[in-house]
């Protein structure tokens, strides 16, 4: 059975929370061209890092989610948001890992339609003091 609409943070570090402003429709996410905004500082405990992101429809300037990440070096934080496996349906998959000297991230993400890749990209981030 395909879903509908999936909204899915899996972090493969020690948690994760979703930072919602409000609710977004199922349908924003059909044909929907994301922008991921990423930005990554020192957590509020020793050791770990917050992953902050922000995706939004570049057609429509729409957030469609905020999920936050908290994660320890070297553990990749791993979420995928949007309309996964439904055609015209638009998902964003992206992984944040930082470094072991905690000065960087490396970021890659995938957008899809339909789970089928249609852009992906990879960066080196800073690390926010």
């Amino acid at each position: 059975m395909k879903k509908l609409f999936a909204v899915a943070l899996l972090a493969l570090s020690f948690s994760a929370l979703a930072d919602s402003a409000a609710p977004v429709a199922p349908d924003a996410w059909m044909g929907a061209r994301p922008n991921v905004q990423i930005t990554v500082s020192h957590g509020t405990t020793p050791d770990t890092y917050t992953i902050n992101a922000v995706v939004s429809d570049l057609r429509t300037g729409n957030v469609l989610a905020k999920p936050v990440m908290v994660a320890r070096a070297g553990t990749p934080a791993r979420a995928e948001i949007g309309g996964v496996g439904v055609k015209g349906m638009v998902s964003v998959a992206f992984t944040v890992t930082v470094d072991s000297s905690g000065q960087t991230a490396a970021y890659s993400s995938e957008v899809r339609d339909n789970a089928e890749v249609v852009a992906s990209q990879s960066a080196t981030l800073a690390v926010a003091k």
